[in-house]
């Protein structure tokens, strides 16, 4: 059993939390919010490898090995009472106009090479499917494999899980990591805790936190998200437009994701961002007019130089594990990130799949 401090309760924290703490570690969670109340809380919980991944072969497969993970994920916690909306009705990505159509049809032909089932649907094909989009629609690609996910459900039920298990929530924030002659110490806005393996998990704020040789490269990008009320469920499947992305759920809810926005450490919603977001959803299905607003959601995604994650050991501090910058996959990317951090703190080498996201790329 080994005594791991996790930096970070969002989805990406929480589930390294629960894998160390399924494992019987003894394991802390320092964050000074409750759990999800980070980038988490707004985050659509698209599960796509296939169109978020397309323009980087290495995040398409580590996004297609976690997804692989969900429906396993989802049952264990099922089985421990947790009740988290889940779907893979698979997801369809709408040409309005022949530029988009052509964009589509370069990836239809890249995700063929691949290897990965996706189906071209003409206009018709769209209208029959969702018969709620833009009558003007020129046509779509259909993923069947993608789902979504109910993020801030999944948050709680994974932390409930590993708070089941012996771990520990410290509402603090994590200011420094140093090595000690005991192991790790982590300084903290409530004290100095010691542990034998420490994971930064931190998101946006990994950045923020001193750990030899340097400072994380990861900063903030803010994205705005929209929920809105439909009387009547009128969307089957994920839809990806040309603005924006949306994500229905059986009880009426239509996700609108998601402003991308170099704001710095700003969590404020804007008129900009609403406006740029509901016109973009009126425009790829017209219905959603009349829809009712519910809120807004604001996070702060962790991005980096080169959008991939920070995933693997410190070469400069042992015992450090470092499990941030998964910008806009976190979600589809905890399960794996979980499994991998569990079996680094067990001594067990990263599955080579993890290679171009190592922190030796930056010199950590």
């Amino acid at each position: 059993m080994r005594e791991v401090l996790v930096i970070g309760g969002g989805v990406i924290g929480c589930g390294i939390a629960r894998s160390l703490a399924t494992r019987g570690h003894r394991v802390t969670l320092v964050d000074a919010r409750e759990v999800g109340q980070g980038a988490s809380r707004a985050s659509a919980g698209m599960l796509a490898p296939f169109t978020e991944g397309q323009h980087d072969p290495a995040l398409q497969l580590l996004g297609e090995r976690s997804l692989e993970l969900y429906n396993g994920l989802l049952s264990d916690l099922a089985g421990e009472g947790a009740r988290v909306a889940y779907t893979r009705d698979g997801s369809i990505e709408v040409a309005l106009d022949a530029d988009d159509l052509a964009r589509i049809d370069a990836m239809a032909d890249a995700l063929a090479e691949d290897g990965v089932a996706c189906e071209r649907v003409g206009a018709e094909a769209v209208s029959a499917l969702e018969p709620g989009v833009a009558p003007d629609a020129r046509g779509g690609l259909r993923i069947a494999a993608h789902g979504a996910v109910d993020v801030p459900a999944l948050v709680q039920a994974l932390w409930r899980s590993a708070a089941s298990r012996g771990a520990t929530h410290v509402a603090a924030s994590a200011t420094a990591v140093r090595a000690a002659s005991d192991g790790l110490h982590v300084e903290t806005t409530a004290g100095t805790r010691r542990a034998s393996h420490v994971v930064l998990a931190a998101g946006c704020w990994a950045g923020q936190i001193e750990c030899a040789p340097m400072p994380v490269p990861v900063g903030p990008v803010r994205g705005q998200l929209l929920v809105l009320g439909l009387r009547e469920q009128i969307l089957k499947h994920a839809l990806w437009g040309p603005r924006c992305y949306l994500v229905p759920w059986p009880d009426g809810t239509v996700l609108v994701g998601a402003t991308v926005e170099d704001a710095g450490f700003d969590e404020r919603a804007t008129a900009a961002g609403i406006e740029s977001l509901l016109s973009a959803a009126i425009e790829l299905v017209p219905a959603l007019a009349g829809a009712t607003f519910h809120e807004v959601r604001v996070g702060l995604r962790p991005g980096t130089p080169d959008h991939r994650p920070i995933v693997g050991a410190s070469a400069a501090i042992d015992g450090l594990v470092y499990a941030t910058g998964h910008y806009r996959n976190g979600a589809l990317l905890a399960p794996l990130t979980a499994d991998a951090v569990a079996d680094l703190v067990e001594g067990t080498p990263l599955d080579v799949v993890w290679d171009p996201c190592l922190p030796a790329r930056f010199r950590l």
